[in-house]
């Protein structure tokens, strides 16, 4: 014999967290709730989630959250596809003690790129090529050019200014 049951599914704002347990404001009623979400949510105060049940109250989904969402695993995490898109309103931010990207092309696309070094050590087995509408090197130490020939060339003046110029 079958027998026929029906859960309530509304929406709640959540009010209060303790002790692990979720009071939501349901529409005509306050109930306590366990998280039984799919994924690592941290609902915070002010959340729309939805929830399931009448005495016993699951939520099972985030209708409107500013909690965090945190994947963490032991071991090691690989993610795989075709295409991977990663989207942030706000930013992204990468952290780890080594950080190595792999690519057979490398593009970066930003109105401005500041970037902030210790040391930094560049090989190219090919040429590096700049290309810019002015170019500034401010150095308070020496600056060393060495190469097997330079070729310096402008299509007005050129300037040298130092308290002493050695040539040969």
């Amino acid at each position: 014999m079958l027998s026929e049951t029906t859960a309530a599914v509304s929406p709640g704002t959540l009010l209060e967290i303790r002790e692990g347990r979720l009071l939501l404001q349901m529409p005509g009623r306050q109930a306590w709730a366990s998280l039984a979400l799919a994924f690592p949510y941290s609902p915070e105060v002010g959340d729309v989630l939805l929830a399931i049940g009448d005495e016993d109250v699951y939520v099972i989904g985030v209708l409107a959250g500013r909690g965090r969402t945190l994947l963490k695993t032991q071991g090691e995490l690989e993610l795989a596809a075709d295409h991977i898109t990663i989207r942030a309103e706000q930013g992204v931010k990468i952290k780890g003690v080594n950080v190595e990207i792999e690519a057979d092309k490398l593009e970066f696309a930003a109105r401005a790129v500041f970037e902030r070094f210790v040391d930094v050590y560049r090989w190219a087995k090919g040429v590096v090529q700049n290309s810019a509408a002015r170019v500034r090197t401010l150095v308070t130490g020496a600056y060393t050019v060495q190469a097997e020939t330079i070729v310096e060339q402008a299509e007005k003046d050129v300037k040298i200014d130092g308290r002493h110029i050695h040539l040969g």
